[in-house]
């Protein structure tokens, strides 16, 4: 490995762990409970009314794993999958896997919103959410995986991405 693909691997692996520790939640502050003084008789003490709580829904969190080459294959030749191609634009005009849509992370959040249909519809179906990029290095797949995770859908990145599959001479659009 070359020092400079070495210290990107290093720099990667950094901005994981920064992310990681900015999802860490700070644990509450213990109170000590007060002792309650009983009201003197001939005080009179009024008691605020209960306010109404309504129930929050908690957002459900999807999950985020990652998906060999040898399990993806079958799936995309059969259409078993919907497939997001997260690099740049220049990068999928140039060649892409045959059936990936393009999705690129620098505007996931406006396609989760606009392709919302597109995702339920291969849910339901039972067809996974396969995201790639660029090589095994590249961190925009997982970018957008959270981000779909955090709208409650599940995905996988393919691991090793488009060098992956290009490098295993398989058919490119």
């Amino acid at each position: 490995m070359t020092s400079s693909r070495a210290n990107r691997w290093i720099f990667l692996a950094a901005l994981g762990f920064t992310s990681c520790a900015e999802t860490a939640r700070e644990a509450p502050a213990v109170v000590k409970p007060v002792k309650e003084v009983a009201p003197s008789r001939d005080a009179h003490v009024a008691k605020p009314a209960p306010s109404p709580k309504k129930p929050v829904a908690a957002k459900k969190s999807g999950e985020v794993t990652s998906m060999s080459m040898e399990d993806f294959f079958p799936l995309q030749q059969s259409g078993g999958a919907l497939i997001y191609d997260v690099r740049p634009s220049l990068y999928y005009q140039l060649g892409h896997i045959p059936g990936a849509i393009h999705f690129p992370k620098s505007n996931c959040d406006a396609l989760i919103v606009s392709r919302k249909a597109e995702i339920e519809t291969a849910i339901a179906a039972k067809k996974p959410i396969v995201l790639y990029c660029t090589d095994l290095a590249c961190p925009d797949a997982r970018t957008v995986a959270m981000h779909l995770a955090s709208n409650g859908y599940s995905s996988s990145t393919l691991v090793g991405g488009w060098e992956s599959w290009k490098n295993s001479g398989l058919p490119t659009d």
